[in-house]
């Protein structure tokens, strides 16, 4: 049973990595619903384990070019996704939680996410005391 999925996971992890930039006018929402087609393709009448479906957030994610997809935790279990770290902006945080949202699998999004105008240069922000 685990053989399948990890190879489902796998094929999902090379697929993302292979594809090229998407052409001029490609959108977010039309890379995720290629996800959700390997994701159909994949095992239809099965749910995916927690694991495959992290892997498919994490890839939808990464797929988005404005987002800094290292900077962001994926938690999820029997669907329930919590997203954790730092993005740019508020509409980088309400993207990544719309881009979540549109994973086929993901059943709610608790969006954990804090916006650091500061992680765009590099810049640590100061501590408080």
């Amino acid at each position: 049973m685990k053989l399948p999925l990890l190879c489902f996971a796998i094929a999902v992890g090379l697929y993302a990595c292979s594809r090229e930039e998407p052409a001029v006018g490609q959108t977010a929402q039309t890379r995720i619903d290629e996800t959700k087609q390997v994701e159909k393709a994949a095992d239809a009448n099965k749910p995916l384990s927690d694991v495959s479906l992290t892997q498919i957030v994490r890839t939808a994610l990464e797929s988005e070019s404005s987002l800094d997809a290292r900077k962001i935790d994926v938690e999820n279990r029997a669907g329930n996704v919590a997203l954790h770290g730092s993005v740019q902006s508020d509409e980088q945080r309400e993207k990544a939680g719309r881009i979540v949202g549109a994973v086929g699998g993901v059943r709610n999004v608790v969006n954990n996410l804090t916006v650091d105008p500061s992680a765009a240069t590099g810049a640590t922000a100061a501590k408080k005391d």
